[in-house]
């Protein structure tokens, strides 16, 4: 019966621990064929680095204590080692004499490595119980605290041994007592992982009475006694302060835009009022000038004449800046009518335009393929003439006058320029393009109001983009301005 036992060693060995017989079961074990273990000592058994040592010893203790239940790691013949689980007894004669010993041996592998696993994954979750940032309680159906780990003492302030026991409404302000005390048992009528007091500002309760403001979150977790509550708890103090200290720079933002939207309002009003009311005037001036060229011709000098010519250009260079300034107020208050605007239709019907202001020019333009865009088609041809026409003006003393216009495309936006060969500006006055009535080239050099580029940034401004210049004198001029792929309204 012994030889046919596969799933247990049977081994006899003599007094000095030589073995004297050899089971099927020890052969299927250990992998030694009987004719290689019998007649050899039980260090075969035993790990070569332990050895005859360990052996004798194991011999000794048994004979001491009669049977001695031992377990670890032996080797197999081909040099791989299995868990063992040995019960080593010590043979006596009727009189009490030692015979010898009997070993019997199981390997326990498998379940070892079972054990193992699990007091390793029991292992780190202890470590990670005790040492998470957050206070961890678990508390069981009736409400009392059945574990704690270190932060929940840093936090409340109490030993764990004072917690272990009590209802978990210790940690609660006594205003939420009774309240809790339902919430807790509805909970646990059906438990589900949560936030605790969803919508609710939730305070804990430390030794010393402070309030502390916490975040809850509940998971039920299954125990032999039934169902326990694993609360995490978050001390959200600094959380609190920040996100008050956030509200009321939010809130100051607002006021502040508040009053920026109500002083570009009165600015906008003023301008467009100033603007209105200096037209009558202005007519005024012009048309008296006029009577008085036509009354005084004859009776005027040379001299005479030559002061209200300058009179007349002067009043004409002012009603063209109320012009601008009025079509640069209204840019920032008309309404803007957004669809689907084909910039490459747009460009050409322009160049078509300028082309046919500029008679006796050979101007060369060269326009890419341009996309289509969401904006206002009437702000968006402002922008687009303001541009061309600029660079129709600037290229004039140059012989071989070109203008490019062209589209580059990135995941966000469309980056739209407009090239010349023209005469340039310093770059170091590149700060100062796009401001009202800030020109870089005197008024007898190229003509202007300083008014264009600047209604051209505010309409991309309204559209989402931005603008920039770049160039050198003589070297001509870069102006780019670029557009959302996608309506920043959406």
């Amino acid at each position: 019966m012994m030889q046919q036992l596969r799933e247990y060693a049977v081994i006899l060995l003599d007094g000095e621990g030589t073995i004297l017989s050899w089971n099927g079961g020890a052969e299927a074990i250990f992998g030694y064929r009987p004719e290689e273990a019998i007649g050899r000592p039980l260090s075969l058994l035993i790990p070569p680095d332990e050895g005859r040592d360990k052996a004798d010893r194991e011999l000794a203790r048994t004979v001491q204590a009669g049977s001695l239940e031992l377990s670890g790691w032996r080797p197999r013949k081909d040099g791989s080692r299995f868990w063992a689980e040995l019960t080593l007894t010590a043979l006596k004669d009727g009189g009490g004499e030692p015979l010898g010993f009997s070993l019997v041996a199981r390997d326990d592998t498998r379940r070892h490595g079972v054990e193992e696993a699990l007091q390793k994954s029991r292992g780190m979750f202890e470590r990670l119980f005790e040492t998470s940032p957050d206070a961890i309680v678990v508390v069981d159906g009736k409400g009392s605290i059945r574990k704690v780990n270190q932060q929940t003492e840093v936090l409340f302030g109490y030993q764990r041994e004072e917690l272990i026991g009590e209802l978990v409404e210790r940690l609660i302000p006594p205003r939420f007592h009774d309240r809790h005390i339902k919430d807790r048992e509805g909970y646990f009528r059906e438990a589900r992982p949560r936030k605790m007091g969803i919508g609710l500002e939730l305070y804990g309760m430390t030794r010393d009475g402070r309030e502390v403001p916490v975040d809850i979150m509940l998971t039920p977790i299954e125990m032999p006694e039934g169902t326990w509550a694993f609360a995490v708890i978050r001390d959200i103090t600094r959380q609190r302060k920040s996100e008050a200290k956030i509200s009321e720079l939010n809130g100051e933002l607002r006021r502040q835009i508040e009053k920026l939207e109500a002083s570009n309002r009165e600015l906008e009003a003023f301008s467009y009022s100033v603007s209105h009311d200096l037209r009558a005037p202005l007519r005024h001036v012009i048309g008296f000038v006029d009577l008085l060229i036509t009354r005084g011709n004859e009776n005027l000098d040379d001299k005479s004449r030559h002061y209200l010519e300058v009179i007349t250009e002067a009043a004409k260079k002012m009603g063209d800046l109320i012009d601008d300034l009025l079509a640069f107020s209204r840019m920032g208050r008309s309404e803007m009518m957004k669809s689907r605007v084909d910039m490459g239709h747009l460009v050409r019907d322009i160049v078509e335009e300028l082309t046919g202001q500029a008679k006796g020019r050979n101007l060369t333009w060269a326009v890419g393929p341009l996309p289509s865009v969401t904006g206002d088609n009437a702000m968006l041809r402002q922008v687009v003439y303001n541009l061309l026409a600029n660079a129709v003006k600037f290229t004039r003393d140059r012989q071989a006058p070109r203008i490019e216009v062209g589209a580059l495309e990135t995941p966000e936006e469309y980056q739209f320029f407009v090239r010349d060969n023209g005469v340039g500006f310093d770059a170091a006055y590149v700060g100062k393009l796009f401001g009202l009535f800030q020109r870089l080239h005197r008024n007898e050099e190229f003509e202007g109001t300083g008014v264009g580029l600047a209604i051209v940034q505010r309409i991309v401004a309204r559209h989402g983009g931005k603008v920039w210049a770049e160039g050198n004198l003589e070297e001509g001029a870069s102006f780019w301005f670029t557009l959302p792929r996608r309506d920043p309204a959406q």
